[in-house]
């Protein structure tokens, strides 16, 4: 047995020790307490959602957030499944716990400008809590068809603070950045590219290009400044850049195509500016280069036309407007074609034509060799037609078609016909009647007739015939070049041919 004397001297140090151990028991939860963050509460205001987490894994959550975590499929909830949760919502959500030795908070907003939830993120080391407070009337402003329509807009729309830092975007915008793998930019001017001093509501056009593919996509980029917050709305610009790119290399390679052209062309638009031209017409109007660069008007290119007389002077010069108003007029309904004689001597013909769009184009041909030969022509047949006239006999020229190509005055008076007032063609069909009923019967016209539609034998002879009215005519047969034959009729006398005398007149 114990001595009784001994129990109080062994319960003394017991006690002693017990007091000791409590003491230090509890200065290591005081201090575990302030390292700690503050426990859920479940006293936080509705719909406010608390998550604890260490090294990614959660720990603890307050009643709200146990909801959300006891409807998700995996049973280990981690920080990546609230990722998944809040990503859409929060765009900057972190993808992984942060692992900071000292304390830090971090809020968030959400994406939509009419959600005023936040996420605080409160970090002490490998312990975060992660707060969602919101308004419980988020759902109700989410079935809001005006901000769903935001949303859903095919064409990116974002948002930015006065630094330019973007604080929220809708999905195509999102969808963008993915496309030119920049998806969580959070910077808008890594994407579009544009000169942040442009005038509200001004569209800017600009292009951002996938680096990875480079292809480029364009867009026309708009702001509305509203107190603090600057919204942006991007419009796919693609076809109209397109359009554009298509309709110059078209004009490029039509300019290519006139370039060669001798002919000059001038092209003047819907305003009446000129538009296109090619080389051809610097040569032919000695208009100077950078004149005709300067898309002049339609009237002053006239005018500068005038000054350098390439073109007709006016009769009366107060009415030249008019008279280019009616040019344009009518080279709009597609009937001005005029040929202009120049004092230098040169000859231009001038056309006007419409174009598509109520536009214009004029072409200037130089048509003076062409001019020069006619009236060269003209003046050999006149000469021809004076020396044949000079004849005293008959003369006829068919073709070998026994088409009549040209007679004198001594036929035309010897038959008393004149073939050049016959509106159809006169030919060997019509002459041949006409010779016979003035002539007896003879064998001489059947061979006539062979000789100047057939192209065998051809060869110079001559046969006499006798008019009803006892004439001796002296028809000589000559072949010409191109199958042509002469058939000349001449009076038969001692000394020599001479004039016919006529035939009666019936």
């Amino acid at each position: 047995m114990t001595e009784p004397g001994l129990i109080p001297f062994l319960i003394a140090p017991l006690a002693s020790a017990f007091l000791v151990c409590s003491i230090l028991w509890l200065i290591r939860r005081l201090q575990q307490r302030e390292m700690a963050p503050p426990p859920p509460s479940d006293s936080a205001p509705d719909r406010t959602a608390i998550y604890l987490f260490n090294a990614g894994v959660l720990t603890d959550a307050n009643t709200t957030a146990l909801e959300i975590v006891t409807q998700h499929e995996n049973p280990e909830f981690g920080w990546h499944d609230l990722t998944e949760q809040l990503a859409n919502r929060f765009p900057s959500f972190p993808t992984s716990q942060g692992t900071e030795n000292g304390n830090s908070s971090t809020v968030l907003r959400a994406r939509d400008p009419s959600d005023p939830a936040v996420v605080i993120i409160d970090q002490w080391g490998n312990t975060a809590r992660v707060t969602l407070e919101h308004s419980a009337n988020y759902e109700a402003s989410l079935e809001s068809p005006t901000w769903k329509a935001i949303f859903d807009a095919p064409n990116p729309i974002w948002q930015t603070d006065k630094e330019g830092t973007i604080t929220w975007r809708n999905a195509a915008y999102d969808a963008l950045a993915g496309k030119l793998e920049r998806s969580g930019t959070q910077d808008c001017a890594t994407i579009f590219e544009f000169d942040p001093n442009t005038q509200s509501g001004e569209p800017v056009r600009t292009a951002v290009t996938n680096l990875a593919n480079d292809r480029t996509y364009w867009f026309d980029v708009a702001k509305v400044i509203s107190e603090d917050r600057i919204m942006h709305y991007a419009t796919d610009a693609n076809a109209i850049v397109n359009a554009e790119i298509a309709q110059r290399n078209f004009v490029q390679t039509l300019t290519k195509t006139f370039a060669q052209l001798s002919i000059g062309l001038a092209i003047f638009d819907r305003n009446r500016q000129l538009a296109l031209f090619n080389p051809a017409l610097i040569d032919l109007t000695v208009l100077p280069a950078d004149f005709l660069s300067s898309r002049p008007s339609l009237l002053s290119f006239f005018d500068c036309l005038r000054e350098k007389r390439v073109m007709p002077e006016p009769k009366n010069y107060a009415s030249w407007r008019e008279q280019i108003a009616e040019l344009v007029v009518a080279a709009s309904d597609g009937r001005y074609a005029e040929t202009w004689t120049l004092p230098s001597g040169l000859t231009y013909r001038v056309t006007g034509r419409p174009h598509p769009d109520g536009a214009i184009a004029f072409l200037f041909e130089d048509i003076s060799a062409e001019i020069s030969l006619t009236r060269r022509f003209r003046s050999d047949v006149e000469l021809g037609h004076s020396v044949i006239d000079a004849l005293e006999s008959a003369v006829a020229v068919f073709s070998s078609t026994g088409e009549l190509r040209i007679c004198n005055s001594a036929y035309r008076a010897l038959w008393l016909s004149d073939p050049d007032t016959s509106i159809a063609e006169y030919t060997l069909r019509d002459a041949l009647p006409l010779w016979k009923s003035h002539a007896r019967q003879s064998d001489i016209w059947q061979k006539l007739q062979h000789a100047i539609m057939s192209n065998e034998n051809r060869s110079e002879w001559s046969e006499p015939v006798t008019l009803k009215s006892g004439t001796q005519l002296n028809i000589r047969i000559i072949p010409l070049g191109q199958g042509a034959t002469m058939v000349k009729f001449c009076a038969a006398n001692v000394s020599g041919y001479a004039a016919p005398t006529p035939v009666p007149a019936d």
